[in-house]
């Protein structure tokens, strides 16, 4: 019988499988190598996520003071444990763990793919590299930070909607139990998740890159089939510093525009 570990790593041969031969922006695929490294370090994403949330889910119910039901629930109140309460620091603490190697390397990588792409080589033993370097770790560390409050703060969401459910169906704390197990420990989250935030710290690194090389502008270059929310941003140039603005109205330096993103920025010297 296969381990768990074990099943994990086949599931992320076929996570690779099926998601290279998704469409993606040309740029993204220059590079066989640097495309090959997305795709495993998006799989490595999905496991760690997954496994966060599935360990979560065990600890999640001693979240909850199940002998204040029914009481209703409040937006930032209640039963369950609020954002400045040490336990969500706590997790905070264990997601940054689980993710911040992975998200490094992805800004690594996206740094590494703007030599392949402009070729402006920048070499190890230069300062420049020095220079680029520490601002891949500030990015990623940045990068991560937000992640994982976004993470954490959907978590507590979560929570108290399972918990409002469970109180209006007047279920026992023993159902709203599993419930609540079941709404945490969701692995189409984690897809989401590995599906959404590899591009942007792809995207950070390149960007990184193209500030060290001098780049001066930068289009926004999408997929023919791209979505409403950044359709209308193809072929769109603007001075490397500012900011696009999608359909929506949200501003943003570079993809992803949204979950499951794949549009590209080309840099222009």
């Amino acid at each position: 019988m296969a381990t768990r570990q074990e099943l994990l790593n086949a599931r992320e041969q076929l996570h690779i499988a099926i998601h290279a031969a998704e469409e993606w922006q040309d740029s993204y695929k220059a590079s066989p190598i640097t495309f090959a490294d997305l795709l495993r370090l998006e799989a490595a994403l999905e496991t760690a996520a997954g496994e966060y949330l599935h360990e979560l889910a065990d600890r999640a119910p001693s979240y909850v003071d199940w002998s204040r039901l029914p009481e209703p629930i409040k937006a930032d109140a209640g039963p369950v444990a609020n954002n400045d309460d040490p336990v969500w620091k706590q997790e905070q603490i264990l997601l940054t763990a689980a993710v911040i190697d992975i998200i490094t390397d992805l800004v690594a990588t996206g740094a590494v793919a703007g030599e392949t792409l402009y070729g402006i080589p920048i070499g190890y033993s230069t300062l420049e590299f020095a220079s680029l370097d520490e601002a891949i770790m500030q990015a990623a560390r940045k990068h991560t930070a937000q992640m994982v409050s976004n993470v954490s703060e959907t978590t507590r969401k979560l929570i108290r909607e399972s918990v409002a459910k469970s109180i209006a169906l007047g279920e026992n704390a023993d159902f709203a139990t599993v419930r609540l197990m079941n709404v945490i420990d969701n692995p189409i989250r984690a897809q989401l998740i590995a599906q959404t935030e590899p591009v942007n710290a792809y995207q950070t690194g390149l960007k990184h890159y193209a500030l060290q090389t001098g780049a001066k502008e930068k289009t926004w270059d999408g997929l023919s089939a791209a979505c409403q929310i950044c359709s209308p941003l193809i072929g769109k140039t603007l001075p490397i510093g500012d900011l696009f603005v999608l359909a929506n109205g949200r501003e943003i330096d570079r993809p992803a525009g949204h979950p499951r993103c794949r549009c590209s920025l080309i840099y222009i010297y």
